[in-house]
Order: structure tokens, then sequence, then C-alpha cells
């Protein structure tokens, strides 16, 4: 379902360098309109908090789409523990979003 706009955002974190590659990816696609922010999931917080890069809280839980083609983006990463995480492309939304005020 992804287009080639999208197809090319994702990425495996592993690191907190991982993290912020995979934040400031999102943000420089929202900025340039590819992608749209839809808002957060459960334990997450709003994307405008560390949109930085830094500052992030223990669970980072954001969701996205393509503005072209709809396809759904998943950043999600779990920092407390240290799991890691992964910004992905989701056939769905698997839980309910809060929205906030990021600017899309």
């Amino acid at each position: 379902m992804s287009c080639d706009n999208c197809k090319q955002i994702k990425l495996e974190i592993s690191n907190p360098n991982d993290l912020v590659e995979a934040i400031h990816l999102v943000r420089r696609n929202v900025e340039s309109k590819t992608l749209k922010y839809l808002g957060y999931g459960a334990f997450g917080e709003p994307f405008s908090r560390f949109s930085n890069g830094k500052y992030w809280g223990d669970i980072v839980n954001n969701y996205f789409s393509c503005r072209l083609c709809g396809q759904l983006i998943h950043l999600r990463a779990e920092t407390y523990h240290g799991s890691g995480g992964q910004l992905i492309h989701r056939p769905a939304l698997v839980e309910k979003i809060c929205i906030d005020g990021f600017t899309t």
C-alpha cells in the first residue's frame, strides 16, 4: 500500500542514536508535508515534546500517515528498559490515539 513518497520511511531502533535518527526522519517528512501527524497511542506523549530528538519519555508511541497514499506509519520505542523499537508501516490502527497540536 505504500508509495514512492513513504516506502523508505522505516527503521529498526536498537539504541538512542537510532531513535534520534527516526525522530528526525519523521520530523523532516512532516515538515515537507509527506507525512501527516495523527497523534499518540497508549503511554506515549505528543510528538511535539520530543520532535527535536531530545527529552523523550519512557514510551514513544506516535502515528503518522502518508499524505499521498494514506499508509499508516508507527513510531514506537520502549526506552526505559532499552528494548528498542521500530519506525514501521502498519495496515491499520491497533489502538485508540490521542490527538495533540503538532502542526502537520
